[in-house]
């Protein structure tokens, strides 16, 4: 917990209970969780947390980029406590987030056109490989078909 309190106070963060055990069990966690399955998991530790609280705190660690708010589930945030530059796959049949390790071009150029790029989010959606080996599932579900000139992904 030392760790996570120095790395709170570098970033002018209070280091207080509450957001200690919520920067703990983000960077513990690799699910990329919502604030749902988070809030369960922490109120058994912290029975007065709230959920306005708890998006709050993810919200200040993500605008200090000690967390990552990912925008891929169409259904609600989700956080990730990995920093570092990735991308990330979205399973549209189990929901499942998983990393993707990927070299991005462009993301290392720190430019396009004279724009300085600050971020980069990369999201890939599809059904994960481990829906597709269910029985009855197909690679490309009904009514999903993917036209060819969207399908083509660079991998320069």
């Amino acid at each position: 917990m030392n760790v996570l309190k120095d790395i709170l106070s570098e970033r002018g963060i209070r280091p207080t209970f509450q957001r200690l055990t919520v920067l703990a069990a983000v960077s513990e966690n690799r699910s990329h969780v919502t604030i749902r399955e988070l809030h369960a998991a922490l109120v058994k530790k912290i029975p007065t947390l709230s959920k306005t609280t708890l998006y709050n705190t993810l919200e200040l660690f993500s605008a200090k980029g000690l967390v990552r708010s990912l925008s891929i589930d169409p259904g609600e945030a989700r956080y990730d406590g990995v920093v570092a530059p990735h991308h990330h796959f979205y399973c549209s049949v189990c929901g499942r987030i998983i990393d993707i390790e990927i070299s991005c071009p462009t993301g290392r150029a720190g430019e396009i056109h004279g724009h300085r790029i600050d971020e980069v989010h990369g999201y890939f959606k599809g059904v994960c490989r481990d829906c597709l080996a269910r029985p009855g599932q197909t690679s490309v579900p009904p009514g999903k078909h993917i036209p060819a000139q969207r399908r083509r992904i660079s991998h320069a």
